[in-house]
């Protein structure tokens, strides 16, 4: 099995995940305020997500993995990474045909939402979405 490396990209090197993203049509760029999540194989960038700051909300968005490598379970290897970093609950909308990868990884429906990730989501409404989060385990102390 190949070997990927997974982790947070430095806000210097935001440039190489939007020309990731030019190249293979997907939509959302990047900018250095953005957490940025990349899978590795050697020194090429094969899946990258971005967690925005949404007026101190985390919003996950921009989950794109290389079509030739699909199907290695690298966007759950890469959410597992990026989660696992979080404190706080990490929302994101996702589409019809995701929901099942999403339930799989943890996230659940957002039956609610905050009002400036409402506001946004209503910007995404017309492509048919579910709000969706992800909430780490907390142990009681």
């Amino acid at each position: 099995m190949a070997a990927f490396r997974f982790c947070l990209l430095e806000s210097i090197k935001t440039p190489l995940v939007n020309k990731f993203y030019d190249k293979h049509k997907a939509r959302g760029r990047a900018t250095k305020a953005d957490q940025v999540w990349v899978a590795y194989k050697e020194t090429e960038i094969i899946a990258a997500c971005r967690v925005q700051n949404q007026a101190g909300l985390l919003f996950l968005s921009t989950l794109y993995v290389d079509e030739m490598w699909r199907g290695q379970k690298i966007a759950s290897q890469l959410l597992a990474t990026l989660t696992a970093s979080q404190k706080g609950t990490v929302f994101t909308f996702v589409y019809q045909n995701l929901i099942d990868f999403y339930l799989q990884n943890g996230f659940n429906y957002a039956l609610t939402l905050p009002n400036s990730l409402q506001s946004l989501f209503e910007v995404y409404a017309h492509r048919n979405v579910v709000a969706m989060h992800f909430t780490r385990d907390t142990v009681p102390s």
